[in-house]
């Protein structure tokens, strides 16, 4: 492998370590269950005479505006092509440091955030929920509702970073309250990735397969 792509491998892990801290996107790690997970209704119980029980209630997670779009900003870098952070690109940049043979063993990693980020966009795997209105066109054409992934670029593009007049026309009909949980549900994918390739960066640092720094 030449230097100079040794170097720049290096330079985007170490610049990748210092951006993926284990508070990245605190807002969205409060709102995960024990699993891992963001639940999409907190279901409410109450004993009964019978000593039965009683469903009463279903709260959904409060999701504010200012909230989601900070944490956009902060993680951005993470699927926007062409960045240092680029998480696609950090595992190309993980591979090259490790050489052939290990290189090979983290295809499984590369498969794994592929699931969540494919070019610049997030919620590769597809749509955890669909929203909008049947009776009108977003832009997919007729009868066609919006799946979260759809939602979550669109938002983002759209409304937070306001690049893209027709990613915000096609949230027209579709509640924000909605769009918010999108990119909340796929931000939440993406954290998982982000973690996992750290932990798998800092694994092979440690059993000493790559230096951050050259070594003389």
């Amino acid at each position: 492998m030449p230097p100079e792509i040794l170097d720049t491998s290096r330079r985007k892990i170490g610049k990748f370590m210092r951006r993926a801290t284990p508070d990245l996107g605190e807002p969205i790690l409060a709102l995960r269950d024990a699993g891992g997970a963001i639940p999409i209704f907190e279901l409410q119980w109450e004993r009964t005479a019978g000593d039965d029980w009683r469903l009463t209630g279903a709260n959904e997670p409060e999701l504010s505006k200012r909230m989601v779009d900070s944490t956009i900003v902060e993680c951005r870098v993470f699927f926007t092509e062409g960045e240092d952070c680029y998480l696609p690109g950090i595992v190309s940049a993980l591979r090259a440091l490790v050489g052939p043979e290990l290189a090979a063993a983290r295809r499984p990693l590369k498969e794994h955030v592929a699931q969540v980020v494919s070019g610049s966009r997030i919620g590769a795997s597809g749509p955890v929920f669909n929203s909008g209105r049947l009776e009108m066109d977003n832009g997919l054409g007729p009868g066609l509702l919006l799946g979260s992934d759809l939602m979550a670029m669109d938002y983002i593009y759209g409304v937070a970073l306001h690049e893209d007049d027709d990613r915000l026309a096609r949230l027209a009909n579709v509640p924000l309250a909605s769009a918010l949980k999108a990119v909340v549900y796929h931000f939440n994918d993406l954290l998982h990735v982000i973690a996992n390739v750290r932990a798998q960066i800092e694994n092979d640092i440690a059993k000493g397969h790559f230096q951050l720094t050259p070594s003389v």
